[in-house]
């Protein structure tokens, strides 16, 4: 294995450590599994620091204090969010609290950063999204694959590196095809587990289209589709949606074809700039490949597997004439080895959960340097998204989640 010089992050073109970041101190309401993860990766920024974890009882916020070292823990969220030493708030509980604890942590001026979903509908998402500006406080969805390296480097590859020394080398992008589907019952107890629970925010297109979702918006430069197709399974006894399949259709954001431009000497397509689909499928059920592909006119991309959190990346580009590969580019970007400190603690309960170290160093140099976003995922590509899931959750015919 070769491995690749990560490429500069879309924050800040001029970091080439994409765990370089300013201090900052982090606050955590939920102590589950993924807020573990979150906490181990921490542990690889120097300059992150974990000053306080929330529980629903003291006790469970105790004992995660104690494995990882956090010097203050709380059995209420409306505690932590009082905690003048808490910058940032990570909030990695169930997902059908989004909006209340979201609102919390905004209305105590702390920063967010809010663990898929963003919200459980779009209306919700929109609140939230309108208070953080209205408070001129940072906030995303945890959207971490858009900070691994791979990806970024997936991205500069379709439309020019974040310091433009790179263009594109796939040309215009025509589709993208992404999978995320995974058997839960290998570690979740039917129908006990979150991840079967309606009221909780469980199933599939909560818990796993995010991600197909956000790689086809990435390639359509956060381009709202003007039509979903969509269509899965529920689970009659729990209610929730256990697989599907999308269809996104992007609009076209030009009347002019390079075909038909006299000053496009690149292409010779009669497609529309813009214009294009996407093929997504999510689950439950099974175990599928994990990819995702961008088909360009010029050439291709590949984001191997595991997609949604990757550290290799294949561009293969077109040779004259159909059927013929010219030439393969190959980037990977392993992520960052165990500590001594990590594996004392346990490791990780999720594959490359590593990579959400450079989620977190994105959001330290954005509050550093005054944004309340982070281009890599911009809160109007998270509002485009959530109305995606609202629209397939509708069209599979999943119920809303009572308040």
């Amino acid at each position: 294995m070769v491995i690749s010089v990560p490429p500069p992050p879309l924050d800040d073109p001029t970091v080439s450590n994409p765990l370089e970041c300013p201090p900052l101190r982090w606050g955590l309401i939920g102590c589950g599994r993924i807020s573990h993860d979150f906490t181990q990766a921490l542990k690889l920024l120097p300059t992150a620091t974990v000053v306080a974890c929330a529980a629903r009882s003291l006790d469970s916020a105790k004992v995660f204090a104690d494995k990882h070292g956090i010097e203050k823990a709380y059995g209420s969220y409306a505690e932590l969010v009082k905690d003048a030493d808490v910058d940032i708030v990570y909030v990695g509980n169930v997902h059908s609290f989004r909006r209340p604890i979201g609102e919390m942590v905004l209305l105590a001026n702390k920063h967010c950063l809010l663990e898929k979903p963003f919200a459980c509908t779009y209306e919700d998402a929109k609140y939230l999204a309108g208070l953080a500006k209205e408070k001129n406080l940072f906030m995303m969805e945890g959207m971490w694959t858009r900070f691994f390296p791979a990806v970024e480097k997936a991205r500069a590859l379709a439309f020019g590196s974040s310091d433009a020394k790179e263009k594109g080398l796939i040309g215009e992008v025509v589709q993208v095809h992404s999978d995320f589907n995974f058997n839960a019952s290998d570690s979740e107890d039917y129908p006990s587990s979150f991840v079967y629970n309606h009221d909780l925010g469980g199933g599939a297109s909560l818990l796993v289209a995010p991600y197909p979702i956000a790689a086809a918006t990435l390639f359509f430069n956060g381009v709202e589709p003007d039509s979903i197709k969509a269509v899965g399974q529920l689970d009659v006894a729990t209610g929730v949606d256990l697989q599907g399949t999308m269809i996104l259709n992007f609009p076209a954001t030009g009347n002019l074809s390079p075909a038909l431009d006299a000053s496009n000497i690149e292409e010779s397509t009669p497609k529309l700039p813009g214009a294009g689909a996407a093929t997504l499928s999510f689950g439950l059920l099974g175990e599928s490949e994990e990819e995702t592909t961008v088909l360009g006119t010029k050439g291709r991309i590949k984001i191997c597997t595991p997609g949604h959190c990757p550290t290799k990346v294949i561009a293969t580009i077109k040779a004259g004439g159909r059927g013929q590969s010219g030439s393969e580019h190959v980037f990977e970007y392993p992520v960052p080895e165990d500590t001594k400190e990590i594996i004392e603690a346990g490791g990780y309960f999720y594959p490359n959960s590593a990579g959400l170290a450079y989620e977190a160093a994105a959001v330290a140099r954005c509050i550093a340097s005054g944004k309340i976003e982070a281009p890599q995922y911009t809160i109007k590509e998270t509002l485009t998204n959530m109305k995606a899931v609202d629209e397939m959750r509708s069209q599979i015919g999943v119920k809303p989640i009572s308040s």
